[in-house]
């Protein structure tokens, strides 16, 4: 187990990966893939019960699994969760913010609260979770943290609207984040999933989850944004 101490006694873990929005799809398959690899897991959704069956299915895998209950859409209820784990020994030296709000919708009707809570879960949970990990991962020599994008940010769908919105201002969350980080050796970056996402389709978790693997544990030049289209 690869650990890092921090000037405050806590450490990061840096096979330690916390995804924030787990649920059975990209998530899921996320959680399999480093679980698999050797990582220990920590999962967090808003449902307990959600959570918990995702936890019960990673048992084969071997990993060390807790979960977390927090809403990713109520920043200050996220921002407490965050900062009593990363409070912790070996915390999470890798973040996952795979949180949306995907439930159709167009723009027109829609109310201000609507949109607000959107904008929550879909971008302002991401950059809540970055404030709470990244002071812990710098002082503790680095870190990766990756917001799950998609192909909503290249061509919105009006009915999918706050979906859109959401995601090409994730990816330009990430672009920044990542810049304001780069002396502090945390590396932050948006990962674009090019399609629908469904198992047994060439957008299958598992396969993208594998790309995740692959930007993780790469040696090559960082970027702000990476993308699977699929292949």
């Amino acid at each position: 187990m690869t650990s890092s101490q921090a000037p405050d006694g806590a450490t990061i873990d840096q096979r330690h990966l916390l995804i924030v929005g787990a649920g059975p799809g990209v998530g899921g398959g996320i959680a399999r893939r480093f679980g698999q690899g050797g990582y220990h897991v920590t999962l967090l959704a808003r449902s307990t019960d959600r959570v918990g069956k995702l936890a019960d299915g990673l048992v084969d895998t071997g990993a060390v699994v807790n979960t977390l209950t927090a809403d990713a859409g109520d920043p200050e209820d996220l921002r407490a969760t965050l900062t009593s784990l990363y409070a912790r020994a070996e915390a999470p030296g890798l973040l996952i913010y795979n949180a949306a709000q995907g439930t159709p919708d167009s723009l027109m009707p829609s109310e201000a609260s609507d949109l607000h809570r959107a904008y929550d879960v879909d971008v302002v949970g991401a950059v809540v979770a970055t404030q709470v990990a990244a002071p812990a991962m710098q002082a503790a020599g680095g870190g990766t943290i990756l917001f799950t994008g998609g192909g909503f940010a290249d061509h919105p769908v009006p009915a999918l609207a706050t979906l859109s919105l959401g995601k090409a201002a994730l990816r330009s969350a990430a672009t920044i984040l990542s810049a304001e980080l780069a002396d502090a050796r945390v590396r932050v970056a948006s990962v674009t999933i090019a399609g629908q996402v469904a198992p047994g389709t060439p957008f299958d978790p598992d396969r993208i989850a594998e790309r995740y693997w692959q930007i993780v544990n790469s040696d090559g030049d960082w970027q702000s944004e990476f993308r699977f289209e699929g292949s």
